[in-house]
């Protein structure tokens, strides 16, 4: 019997060769089984009588989490459909002084967690958490920023915006996706999708360390790692698009369709990470020391033994603790005709977001996509590859992460990090063919005469 640490090892091996453990293990399963009747018919056929004797326990289980799940998917795409939704675009400011603290409290308007309060709602009606995506999208090397959210949301979200940032322009747009006109036979397409590689409470590092909240009146000593993302996608030649999506929604608790569990994933994941640090410090204090009594007083001395990095983690992890929390999805795609298709460009997709990684810090990584093709039994006659770009273009297409048609395992990420990914850059940033308000807006003289005083010749 295999320990889960051997479990997991044996699983990252196999994918190390481009195996997936799930063809893998029915196969290992039915040759292990025409090995032990080789050996034990006798055994093999009371095991799997005992397994059918035992079925009216577990069968009814086993059909009622089958149907339970099918139901579920059933009930919320039903809803899905009847959500209008809207696809705004920004125009930055010509001028852009704030902080991204600006953006983080833009998004605070967009964390609710209503829609879904009672049970009924949730097993009956299907209704889920409203989801809205942060975007960036480039055309030919013309960079936009757009979110897609319900049209219900729009009024609150253009009323948050204009609040920090008057002078930007928000217009409603139809799909540039859909405008793109995708085919297989006439595009090659390229995507993948992102999670952290810590646990979800241990943050990239954000706006805050990166001084970003600091000097506004002087950004030209600023550095953001956001400007290496958008070099990158203004370089695009004619037919090139590259997007990059942040599919998210507000995080209320840990649910199994439907159902709230008492469990909190990110605040164990957090505490968990927070006690290893202290594991690893008091080890390596230890380590010094071989008296039994010097060892335990260098057990008690707590956060003495941190060093400036790991009570720099510590910190920013219960910070975490204290934000809005989100549940996101991450994607990019890189989209082109077949003829001007340039696969370097793959390279800087899996490395999008290094700019951002930090030591002791977490940081976002590749995991689903078009990565997984590295061998040839991977993909035979390019059939697998073909099915895969077609379902990325349609998951993002209809910003599809959570629930129906593509339920996937969220990333955690709080309001500040969420503004350090996706914020508009200051004015000293000159990223050619970032679209911005042509000029800026001047306020009316105050003493200027209004239609009633011209009237009355004054």
């Amino acid at each position: 019997m295999f320990l889960h640490h051997e479990a997991e090892g044996i699983d990252k091996w196999l994918g190390g060769w481009g195996i997936e453990t799930i063809i893998v293990a029915p196969v290992a399963m039915l040759i292990f089984a025409f090995v032990a009747m080789g050996y034990d018919p006798d055994a093999v056929s009371a095991t799997f009588a005992a397994f059918v004797a035992t079925s009216p326990v577990w069968l009814p289980l086993v059909l009622f989490i089958m149907f339970w799940r099918r139901w579920m998917h059933y009930i919320r795409f039903a809803f899905w459909f009847t959500q209008p939704m809207v696809l705004l675009h920004i125009e930055l400011p010509a001028e852009v002084q704030k902080t991204p603290l600006a953006i983080e409290l833009v998004l605070t308007a967009l964390f609710n967690s209503g829609g879904e309060t009672t049970f009924i709602a949730r097993i009956w009606e299907g209704k889920f958490r409203a989801v809205t995506t942060l975007e960036i999208a480039s055309t030919g090397g013309r960079i936009g920023y757009y979110v897609h959210l319900r049209r219900a949301w729009k009024d609150v979200f253009e009323a948050r915006l204009y609040g920090q940032f008057p002078e930007a322009q928000i217009t409603e747009v139809d799909d540039y996706v859909t405008a793109l006109g995708y085919h297989p036979s006439t595009h090659e397409l390229w995507g993948t999708e992102y999670k952290k590689s810590s646990p979800d409470a241990v943050p990239i590092r954000n706006y805050i360390d990166w001084g970003l909240d600091k000097d506004p009146d002087k950004p030209e000593k600023q550095i953001d790692p956001l400007t290496s993302i958008l070099e990158l996608f203004s370089v695009l030649g004619p037919d090139e698009h590259m997007w990059f999506q942040i599919v998210m929604k507000a995080r209320k608790k840990d649910e199994w369709y439907g159902f709230y569990k008492k469990t909190d994933s990110y605040v164990e994941g957090g505490k968990k990470a927070i006690e290893d640090i202290f594991k690893e410090a008091v080890a390596r204090a230890q380590s010094r020391v071989k008296d039994e009594q010097q060892k335990e007083a260098a057990a008690g001395r707590g956060v003495q033994l941190l060093s400036q990095p790991e009570k720099d983690r510590v910190e920013a992890i219960e910070r975490n603790f204290s934000k809005l929390i989100f549940e996101c999805g991450f994607r990019v795609m890189y989209i082109a005709k077949k003829d001007k298709f340039d696969g370097a460009k793959i390279g800087t997709i899996i490395n999008f977001f290094v700019p951002f990684r930090y030591p002791n810090y977490n940081a976002l990584g590749v995991t689903r996509g078009m990565q997984i093709f590295d061998y040839p039994w991977q993909d035979y006659k390019g059939i697998r590859r073909r099915m895969i770009q077609r379902r990325m273009f349609f998951w993002h297409k209809h910003r599809a992460y959570f629930y129906v048609p593509y339920d996937q395992v969220p990333v955690m990420m709080t309001t500040e990090e969420l503004a350090t990914l996706w914020h508009f850059p200051s004015s000293v940033v000159k990223t050619p063919g970032l679209v911005r308000v042509a000029s800026r807006v001047g306020e009316a003289p105050p003493n200027l005469p209004t239609s009633r005083d011209a009237l009355q010749g004054k």
